[in-house]
């Protein structure tokens, strides 16, 4: 499908392809990542009218963009991602389209619009030269978003009353901050099996320490990454709280954490350092920044997608949250760190 050559660009960097290919096929050159197109045949719907969005709303409407954004606020207020549950070339065409407008779009009116903006130059632009050379990074202030307002009917007004003096507001509760928010846990991959439906897919049956004691259903695409063997039996780390996600007619409760370059060359599970002193359902926390997990995040408020930028392996293969590390209380009262096999300086996801 037609895109403006700065949108191909973008799709050559992260497909890893260079190349002075005169394509404007965008799903010609996102063929080298076959998942970019969509893995089921509604993504692949979806992927199609978005990429027709893209061109009609945005690559040829030149400086008027911001009345064009309702449809795609809308389609982002439940989803990370414009077409499913993952990165597709329609987020990065639409990306590459929308870069020169980010500065003018208005944050009151399509915030939706702006959080994932925001992601896509924070988890695939930064990070790869190839893209960071063509997308300078756009600061993006989501802080100010007006509250919406309630209109209320008033009622007749009935005799005056004495007016009784207003007690003082209470003091604001601090606020929790977000990263605590998130519950991820050690688990134990109970046991693992290729997808009946997806090649690319893993469904594996994980103990998280839930008080029933039943594994949860995990959904991964790891099937390039690691042989089946290898994932039996494994200590991992999950994401237990995200929403569960249909995955090609698989009911996903929880998502896996991996580590991997800006490149996507590999793609490792991480791991505590020391698994005699951990246990399934053995919770991380980042020092100074304790709180209660949310029972399941709400996909609206964008909590996983605000912090997941920040998550990444140092140069020891540490995993870290900022500049604080992943750390699991063992029962002993010993910090217990997380780290990846040998991915540095990578993102976490």
């Amino acid at each position: 499908m037609p895109a403006s050559e700065t949108a191909i660009q973008l799709v050559k960097a992260v497909v890893g392809n260079a190349s002075t290919d005169a394509s404007n096929d965008v799903k010609l050159i996102a063929s080298g990542k076959p998942e970019l197109l969509g893995q089921s045949d509604e993504e692949k719907k979806q992927v199609d009218t978005w990429l027709a969005w893209s061109e009609k709303n945005v690559a040829s409407a030149g400086s008027n963009v911001e009345g064009s954004l309702a449809k795609l606020n809308d389609q982002l207020r439940d989803s990370t991602y414009i077409a499913g549950n993952h990165l597709t070339v329609a987020d990065l065409v639409a990306f590459g389209e929308l870069h020169s407008h980010a500065q003018s779009i208005n944050v009151a009116t399509a915030p939706n619009v702006l959080r994932w903006f925001d992601l896509i130059q924070n988890t695939v632009v930064k990070g790869n030269l190839a893209a960071e050379k063509q997308f300078s990074l756009v600061t993006v202030d989501l802080d100010n978003v007006p509250e919406p307002v309630i209109t209320v009917a008033k009622k007749e007004k009935k005799a005056k009353k004495e007016k009784k003096e207003k007690a003082p507001p209470a003091p604001a509760a601090p606020e929790q901050p977000v990263v605590s928010r998130l519950d991820i846990r050690v688990g134990h991959i109970v046991s693992c099996k290729k997808h009946d439906d997806a090649d690319a897919l893993y469904v594996e049956q994980i103990d998280v320490g839930d008080p029933e004691g039943t594994p949860r259903t995990i959904v991964s695409g790891l099937v390039k990454w690691y042989p089946v063997e290898e994932m039996q039996n494994r200590t991992v780390l999950v994401l237990c709280n995200l929403k569960p996600a249909n995955m090609r007619g698989v009911k996903s409760q929880g998502m896996v954490l991996c580590a991997s370059p800006a490149d996507g060359t590999k793609v490792e599970l991480l791991a505590p350092v020391d698994l005699t002193k951990v246990k399934p359902g053995d919770r991380v926390y980042f020092e100074g920044m304790e709180g209660t997990p949310e029972a399941v995040l709400n996909p609206k408020k964008k909590y996983w997608e605000t912090v997941q930028p920040d998550f990444k392996t140092n140069g020891e293969t540490f995993a870290f949250f900022q500049d604080k590390p992943f750390l699991i209380k063992s029962s002993s009262g010993e910090d217990v760190k997380v780290k990846a096999a040998s991915v540095t300086d990578g993102l976490i996801r």
